[in-house]
């Protein structure tokens, strides 16, 4: 077998890995927070719902130059962080129930380069959290 072709086989078996993602929980209305950095050079970024694409986001929520917003779908999604030192956090408000999912935080570089930081969002009802916050606590007693 010639080595192309093992290399080939192998780059296709890639995107099928095991994949973990970071989780993150938020409450229905309140703001969660989908954290997101990145070192080097100024560049732009892009929030996405559902797994990163090969080349950028699919469905952008939120997008920067890396100093301003250049795309925002709703009110709702807001850069917190300073953006100019590189905190790209995708700040959620006033989060309902359909917001769960996965996200995905693309940070451009060079030619298929861009680093990628993908986040599983689960917004869970307040009375649910409430409910087992109060289970926690009385373990203890």
């Amino acid at each position: 077998m010639h080595p192309w072709v093992a290399i080939l086989g192998f780059l296709l078996l890639l995107p099928y890995g095991v994949t973990s993602y970071r989780q993150v929980i938020g409450v229905v209305g309140q703001s969660v927070t989908l954290p997101c950095f990145y070192e080097g050079k100024v560049t732009s970024i892009c929030w996405g719902r559902g797994k990163c694409s090969w080349i950028d986001c699919r469905n952008t929520v939120i997008s920067t130059d890396g100093y301003k917003v250049t795309e925002q779908k709703n009110e709702r999604y807001k850069f917190k962080g300073d953006i100019g030192k590189r905190d790209v956090s995708l700040t959620i408000e006033n989060a309902v129930l359909s917001d769960s999912g996965l996200y995905c935080c693309r940070i451009k570089k060079w030619l298929f380069n861009d680093e990628e930081n993908i986040i599983k969002l689960t917004i869970k009802s307040g009375e649910l959290v409430f409910l087992l916050t109060l289970i926690a606590c009385c373990e203890f007693l």
